[in-house]
């Protein structure tokens, strides 16, 4: 899941929010932004690039933010508004709101559809980009929508549409050669249900259907392209976010610009843009979606013609920063804009080369183990219905961890849930070209590096773009070294006292160490048996306090403990306070695992009899 923040008209609730958390129309217009179909000297061939690339506005209605009625699990009916991601907290979609007796919600839903720049005259629309690439018979689709996020049941819901709509106009794309990524505008859709969700409606006649339209433009028109790759490392435009460890540590450099222009021409048809830097400046009232920076930034680059895709790369540790107006007096958005049209125009002044058309594209499947305890106690209450699908599945099934088990001779279970995901690598121009390896959360830059050094031994003078938020959106992956629930500094901390905020925004600290094992070492043609940190190969002695599992089980006890009070002291019903309990004794879980002694499986509670 994406980060959150707690917005001023919300923050009185803080004593709620912990528990809370632990529980936790039609179509618009189609802009045809490269030009309009192909002539016949465009015409694509085979042994060339050939792309297309389109937009739609995704903009809500009025009706749409005021609430559409839907039916809900536990409530029958409900008004189903139109939440923004990134500020409050609002988890209890299948629930009664607990505030609604004063008046009020768990955060503030957008109030308004769309913002009007009374300085340029201008709405500034939310949107879905799409564009499309083929060589030969290897076809792609790119797809970049303003949302803070998109569980994986909005990920599939896409590649549904998409793949339709494709096939209907007889150019089929594999569901698995979609790069589905978001821009992760903290003021944009939440597509995670973390912050109260969005209408249906709003998803499957707007969402879903503009951006298959979209698609269909794109392919409609489609062309012969030459393809250019530009880069530059500038931390002109964010900061480093996350407690300095290392007091070297700074936020991810790499900018990258990926163009496609009509053959011979400086006209582009596409530029997919990949920086590094959170969208979190547009927290205003009213409440209004909007893309953040990524507005001024798109605008900027479609000013020359094409569509302008952004991607976020690994932003865990990177705030934005700069990009100062000229003119005087700029308001929340007019400081925004200014800030992407610099990132833009910054974009526009590196060296950019060609790319051969040479293309190949390869995805894994990645089963990640969810051991976060906020993730586990929201799932029972339906917290994230329609967003996320987090199945159960046997803990000796998932590569590697099953690898390290084959030793323990006792049977292992269920263990609470998993994530599953594409992780795609995507290679363009041959060697020494481009490397594009998707992230499928807010990585670090450490994290983003470890993928770096893994494109280079690949492909050696290749350049790299790493596409954070894509394919999935599970949160914050820190590597294991820097992850800890508790923060021992004494700061007031995330939740309850002394906890870090990043590590209780993720799916838990399995998520780096597997993903480098399932995903990246093998995208790359890594050896798997080259990367087994020392902390899992410690969980093959039940005693040895290395394993990350007893870390883990330390680290629960000061958490569950601290959630059971919260939960008594807010005066919540104890039905209410049983929701946020597994659905397995994590007590019983432990033991059948058989890695940690007696005394460390004690701290998730009583075993069952």
């Amino acid at each position: 899941m994406s980060g959150c923040h707690l917005h001023r008209a919300a923050r009185w609730s803080l004593l709620l929010a912990p528990l809370l958390l632990a529980a936790c129309g039609n179509s618009h217009p189609v802009d045809e932004a490269n030009g309009g179909p192909a002539t016949a000297s465009d015409a694509c061939v085979a042994d060339d690039w050939c792309a297309g690339a389109a937009k739609a506005v995704i903009t809500p209605t009025q009706d749409e933010i005021d609430g559409i009625g839907e039916s809900r699990l536990y409530l029958g009916s409900k008004l189903q508004q139109f939440n923004l991601g990134g500020y409050g907290i609002n988890p209890l979609q299948n629930l009664p709101n607990p505030l609604a007796q004063f008046g009020t919600s768990l955060t503030q839903p957008a109030q308004l559809p769309v913002y009007f720049s009374e300085r340029f005259q201008e709405t500034e629309n939310t949107y879905a980009r799409v564009s499309v690439l083929a060589l030969g018979d290897t076809r792609i689709a790119f797809v970049a929508i303003d949302a803070i996020g998109a569980g994986n049941l909005i990920q599939a819901g896409m590649r549904d549409a998409l793949v339709t709509a494709s096939c209907a106009v007889d150019w089929c794309i594999e569901p698995d050669h979609i790069i589905f990524g978001q821009t992760h505008s903290h003021a944009s859709a939440d597509l995670q249900g973390l912050w109260g969700g969005v209408p249906q409606e709003w998803i499957d006649n707007v969402l879903y259907a503009g951006t298959a339209q979209a698609l269909q433009t794109a392919i409609s028109q489609r062309a012969r392209a030459d393809a250019t790759i530009a880069t530059g490392l500038t931390n002109e435009f964010n900061n480093y976010r996350r407690p300095h460890i290392d007091v070297d540590a700074d936020a991810d450099a790499h900018m990258a610009m990926l163009t496609f222009n009509h053959a011979g021409t400086r006209r582009p048809i596409a530029r997919i843009l990949q920086y590094v830097a959170h969208p979190t400046s547009i927290d205003e009232d009213p409440r209004i979606p909007h893309a953040d920076y990524i507005y001024g930034l798109a605008h900027r680059l479609e000013r020359d013609g094409g569509v302008a895709l952004y991607y976020n790369g690994p932003i865990a540790d990177a705030s934005g920063a700069g990009g100062d107006c000229t003119y005087p007096d700029p308001n929340a958005y007019e400081k925004v804009r200014c800030r992407g049209e610099a990132i833009a125009a910054f974009a526009l002044e590196q060296q950019a080369r060609p790319l051969p058309p040479e293309l190949a594209i390869r995805n894994v499947q990645v089963t990640l183990p969810v051991t976060n305890p906020l993730f586990l106690a929201a799932a029972p209450i339906g917290a994230f219905n329609r967003y996320y699908d987090f199945t159960p599945e046997a803990l000796e099934s998932i590569p590697l961890l099953g690898d390290i088990l084959k030793n323990v001779q006792t049977e292992i279970g269920q263990v609470p849930s998993v994530a599953q995901s594409l992780v795609t690598r995507v290679s363009l121009g041959g060697a020494g070209g481009l490397e594009i390896a998707t992230i499928p959360g807010e990585g670090t830059n450490t994290f983003g590096e470890f993928i770096r050094g893994l494109a280079a031994n690949a492909n050696p003078g290749a350049d790299v773009m790493l596409l954070g938020l894509t394919q999935n959106s599970f949160g914050y992956i820190i590597p294991e070294e820097e992850f800890n629930y508790l923060d021992a500094s004494g700061n007031t901390g995330f939740l309850i006292p002394f906890t870090n905020y990043e590590e209780f925004v993720s799916l838990g600290p399995l998520t780096a160490p597997l993903l480098r094992a399932e995903a990246y070492i093998p995208l790359f043609d890594g050896p798997a048996s080259a990367y087994i940190p020392e902390y899992l190969r410690a969980c093959t002695s039940p005693a040895s306090e290395a394993c990350v599992l007893t870390d883990i089980a330390q680290n629960l006890t000061y958490i569950q403990r601290s959630f059971a009070q919260q939960c008594t002291d807010a005066g919540a019903p104890d039905a209410f306070c049983g929701l946020l309990q597994p659905q397995t004794p994590l007590a019983d879980a432990c033991l059948k695992l058989g890695l940690l002694p007696a005394d460390l499986c004690a701290v998730f509670g009583t075993p069952s009899p």
